[in-house]
């Protein structure tokens, strides 16, 4: 992550919200920068604040790589949601690789399928997402977290396929490959050797480890090792 850009990330404060919340985090821009999001599997309500206004805006499920360019002094924190949960109103089918802007309901409010809810912060993100759960906003998916159980392994009757895909956008293969990818990039992250990371996960060999990331995640073994490496 540039300089110029600070994170803090925290995990949901109750078990009751950890069901539906994979991390919360918050976001500054110390200066003009370039952030750069890489697909993980959650998909996102981010509540970005610039020079000009407020903005509520959910993400789908992304298989790309996205640069997310911000000026000095934007800020901005994001709720990701495991890849069980989703909007019936607006499902992981409707939403890859997009973005959809959520309408303002006043100063502190915002409006998601109609529904009035407080805007919340990063530390009280858990109240907002209760909320949406309570008001039948987003629900979890029984089929797509036992899928998620077993790894997404084995995963080959063609209606779970397809309702994998309508639920978050993705099909059972590529969010296996998603996610693999996400683990090895926070392995090497620690100071693991490639070799090491492609034998733990899975991968066939090093080569493999590598052509995986460069396709998903933009980005070679040696540039997610951590700096001291």
């Amino acid at each position: 992550m540039p300089a110029d850009i600070r994170r803090e990330t925290r995990e949901a404060d109750s078990p009751s919200a950890a069901r539906f919340i994979a991390r919360i985090e918050q976001v500054e821009y110390a200066a003009a920068a370039v952030e750069v999001a890489r697909p993980d599997g959650t998909w996102d309500l981010v509540f970005r604040q610039t020079r000009h206004g407020l903005m509520v805006l959910q993400t789908g499920q992304t298989d790309r790589v996205v640069q997310l360019p911000g000026e000095a002094g934007d800020r901005y924190f994001n709720i990701a949601f495991r890849p069980e949960v989703y909007m019936p109103g607006r499902p992981g089918a409707a939403m890859t690789n997009l973005g959809h802007v959520h309408q303002m309901a006043g100063q502190r409010g915002c409006l998601i399928h109609g529904e009035s809810l407080e805007l919340p912060t990063f530390d009280n993100a858990e109240r907002f997402v209760m909320a949406l759960a309570s008001r039948g906003l987003i629900e979890i998916d029984r089929l797509v977290l036992r899928a998620g159980h077993r790894g997404w392994q084995g995963v080959d009757d063609r209606s779970l396929q397809r309702h994998s895909a309508y639920v978050t956008g993705l099909s059972p293969k590529k969010m296996q490959q998603i996610l693999r990818a996400d683990a090895a990039a926070k392995l090497l992250q620690q100071g693991l050797r490639p070799a090491d990371v492609a034998a733990r996960l899975g991968y066939s060999d090093q080569a493999h480890l590598t052509n995986s990331l460069r396709r998903i995640l933009d980005a070679t073994p040696s540039q997610l090792k951590p700096a001291r490496a």
